[in-house]
């Protein structure tokens, strides 16, 4: 089975490349070179260029697209809102069009944000109510791939470790406090953290299941940001005093957050048998990957 990965330059899209799987055939794209390459079958492609992706995707013929190729700083998209919808639906819309044309099944991903969070954790049935303009894209995204009857996942607080990836919560949290600085984090935001290995592995799984519809992967836990930060420090051993509590109305952040969020990750462990792992389980497989925590300088 050939597999192509869009945006293998973030954090998902490098764990994805680096999975070795006996049976499965990974090519990994980006718009630009990763400093890092995780596997010899390497292309650069700009998925806002619809010549572009259909040109690779009819020169290599991959069975499956797993499209993770987006605009996911959720401020930024806030502010440079063409960029965010070129990006995350028209880039999306050119992945669709190709995949149709040459009959390749595709998995996209997607996010919590297209709920408002009044209410988490959400299911596949509730329904979505964006506040943001990333939550707006994701959303249509999410439209354009179930049109073609591809898969979409929906994932929420993803976090771990990659060389040369924009930081996420968890990586940013660990280097700001070894540097000893002191940290405000919002007690009144809430999701369901998920290990990006654990997310990688379930999406190269998924492709040979030959399912489409709408499916959310998620953490065990239900936590605030402050806790998880609380049980990253116990963890790493880093001093708790640092971490301030503070709100997202006093942190004044430039998009607004769903704040009860999360995702019921029940649909996937009954079809597919798949055990979410719990926050501090998924500490531990970080903790093993980054060992004396100098990986994340």
């Amino acid at each position: 089975m050939k597999v192509l990965i869009t945006g293998s330059g973030g954090l998902l899209g490098q764990k994805l490349a680096s999975r070795v799987r006996r049976d499965v055939r990974l090519f990994s794209t980006a718009r630009t070179r990763p400093g890092r390459v995780q596997n010899d079958d390497f292309e650069l492609l700009d998925v806002t260029d619809a010549q572009q992706v259909k040109a690779l995707l009819g020169h290599l013929r991959p069975d499956w697209v797993i499209h993770t190729a987006a605009l996911t700083d959720v401020d930024r998209c806030e502010v440079e809102r063409d960029l965010a919808w070129r990006t995350n639906v028209g880039g999306t819309e050119n992945v669709v069009r190709a995949c149709e044309a040459l009959r390749i099944g595709l998995v996209s991903l997607s996010t919590d944000y297209v709920f408002d969070g009044t209410a988490g954790p959400y299911s596949e049935a509730d329904p979505t109510n964006p506040l943001s303009t990333y939550g707006l894209t994701k959303l249509e995204s999410e439209r354009l791939v179930l049109s073609m009857r591809g898969a979409v996942v929906r994932t929420v607080v993803l976090f771990g470790h990659a060389r040369g990836v924009r930081p996420n919560f968890v990586t940013w949290l660990i280097r700001a406090l070894r540097g000893g600085a002191a940290v405000r984090v919002v007690t009144d935001q809430w999701g369901t953290p998920t290990l990006a290995d654990d997310l990688a592995d379930f999406l190269i799984d998924l492709c040979p299941r030959n399912v489409a519809g709408l499916f959310h992967f998620a953490g065990a836990d239900l936590l605030s940001r402050y806790e998880m930060a609380l049980r990253i420090c116990r963890r790493f051993g880093l001093d708790e005093g640092l971490v301030i509590p503070t709100t997202t109305q006093e942190l004044r952040q430039v998009a607004p957050r769903p704040l009860r969020s999360g995702l019921k990750a029940d649909l996937v462990q009954r079809q597919f048998q798949v055990r979410p792992r719990p926050f501090d389980e998924a500490l531990n497989v970080l903790a093993e990957q980054v060992g004396d925590l100098k990986a994340l300088d």
